[in-house]
């Protein structure tokens, strides 16, 4: 390790600054932040490759996190130390704990997809909000689920809110992005059963039968399912409701339908 940086001005933090405002700049470098010592962890565990690891002293004293040092010391990446306020300046947590990694993005491509061979997936249609998007991607592995396929999104999947929402776990499961055609395409070729959510659909989740590929398909967060999927599902399930509510968050709508859908599983299998 180096001695620590003080500057605020220093060409380190100032590149780290522009990563995390920048979706541009995340682009073009081909580098994201990842800011915690949990979720650093997390993408590290997944494979994924760490470029450089920064820390703060004080504030991971803070944290209780100085032997957590141990697991990084040895590994291949540049370990460098920052003051307190050039960290801060870097930093996007409200409560840092001296942990912010530059971690190599990595192709979000269809072909991956292929190559898997999925049997279950999720597919979200014009996605817009970065925060409901990782919170998604946390849902989706919890519950097994290790394709989620993008269409038409206008979201950036290495935004730092797509991050913090997934706890790191963005690193663990297959995402591509695609257009409407090209997702709808693969779908049909691999012949998935399409299940589009909606609140308008006769069909409850609960009534639902799983069959052996099935494709979790929601709308945006604005307006819900459009045209172009609604010709083209094989059922739609909606989610039952008691209140005056019309609808739910779409990070909830995934939950309560992966959630039945993985009761569901459990018990075909017993």
């Amino acid at each position: 390790m180096t001695e620590p940086i003080l500057s605020m001005s220093n060409s380190r933090v100032k590149e780290l600054v522009k990563l995390r405002e920048s979706s541009k700049q995340r682009k073009e470098r081909q580098h994201f932040v990842v800011e915690g010592f949990s979720d650093i962890k997390t993408i590290f565990d997944s494979g994924r490759k760490l470029e450089e690891l920064y820390f703060c002293r004080e504030l991971t004293q803070k944290a209780g996190l100085e032997k957590e040092f141990g697991i990084f010391e040895k590994l291949d990446f540049d370990l460098i130390e920052l003051g307190k306020a050039p960290f801060l300046k870097a930093s996007y947590r409200r409560n840092a704990d001296g942990f912010l990694a530059k971690v190599n993005s990595w192709e979000l491509s269809m072909e991956d997809i292929k190559t898997s061979k999925p049997q279950t997936c999720i597919v979200l249609d014009e996605v817009e909000k970065p925060g409901n998007l990782g919170a998604i991607v946390r849902t989706a592995e919890a519950f097994g689920i290790n394709t989620l396929m993008l269409a038409d999104s206008s979201v950036d999947y290495f935004n730092p809110n797509v991050v913090r929402s997934s706890r790191g776990l963005m690193g663990r499961i297959n995402v591509a992005l695609g257009t409407k055609n090209e997702i709808s395409s693969f779908l049909k070729e691999n012949k998935f059963s399409i299940i589009g959510a909606s609140g308008s659909a006769r069909n409850s989740y609960w009534d639902f039968e799983h069959k052996s590929r099935t494709a979790f398909l929601f709308g945006s967060e604005k307006d819900g399912l459009g045209s172009y999927w609604l010709n083209r599902v094989d059922d739609l399930i909606a989610i039952p409701m008691k209140g005056d509510a019309d609808s739910l968050n779409l990070h909830v709508s995934v939950g309560c339908i992966l959630a039945e859908y993985n009761r569901k599983e459990t018990l075909e299998r017993l």
